[in-house]
């Protein structure tokens, strides 16, 4: 959810990025991937990076609750790993590439749609393949034949340092971070039953009342509630349909 090369301070939703930070997975599987929700969007059609692994310090492995991988059927995925980090030196939350989502204790401490909504952003990352799409961008904007890396740490490293190129592609992180709100928020709707005023809403006022800063990857948080209203009926239908 986080674009590292801005502010790293900030208490929000987190995505590291490789030339920054670097938490990866390479790990794949065998079993056959889940066909998505009718309603979830198809990723984009575009090549697919190689990711290594490299578990972030003292991370270990954390079970995730029936909901959760409820989400994960939902959005096509065959798995995420999900690992538990001892701080919250980057956020309550963060996903990695390509099938990692990172939890610190203050995500623990949420209300459980909050919680749920921070789980289905996160796994939207993943399913949009968002840090494939990122390396493609980076690639294309530093103007590399299409054929230059087959590893997404090499295209991400670009931006380390290049305060221009990150500019450059911020707009798609923007976008990437409010598709990651909707369909998070619907994802967590149909799994958890959580309708977006108790989850996606609840936890973006909760953070103005914290007074976190506002990192260039994300929208205001206010402008993030307002983008969210329009799917709250969406939202509601879908709650409804998980319960049956």
């Amino acid at each position: 959810m986080f674009k590292f090369a801005f502010n790293p301070s900030r208490p929000a939703i987190r995505r590291g990025v490789a030339g920054f930070l670097v938490v990866c997975a390479g790990l794949t599987s065998r079993i056959a991937a889940p066909a998505p929700a009718d309603w979830f969007p198809d990723p984009p059609a575009l090549r697919h990076y190689v990711w290594s692994f490299q578990p972030c310090l003292g991370c270990v492995a954390y079970a995730a609750p029936p909901e959760w991988r409820r989400m994960v059927a939902l959005a096509g995925l065959r798995t995420v790993r999900f690992f538990y980090s001892p701080d919250d030196n980057l956020g309550p939350a963060y996903s990695a590439a390509p099938d990692v989502i990172v939890l610190a204790p203050s995500a623990l401490k949420l209300e459980t749609c909050q919680l749920a909504f921070v789980i289905g952003h996160e796994i939207v990352h993943i399913a949009q393949r968002h840090f494939d799409e990122d390396a493609n961008a980076l690639s294309v904007y530093s103007g590399k034949p299409g054929d230059w890396t087959a590893r997404g740490e090499d295209a991400m490293q670009l931006s380390e340092g290049n305060f221009g190129l990150a500019l450059r592609v911020s707009h798609l992180w923007h976008a990437q971070e409010q598709e990651a709100d909707w369909i998070g928020a619907l994802l967590a709707a149909q799994a958890s039953g959580c309708s977006i005023e108790s989850g996606a809403l609840a936890y973006f006022r909760q953070e103005i009342e914290a007074g976190g800063g506002v990192a260039a990857a994300h929208a205001p948080s206010l402008e993030r509630i307002r983008q969210l209203l329009p799917f709250a009926d969406s939202a509601k239908r879908l709650v409804e349909l998980g319960a049956r």
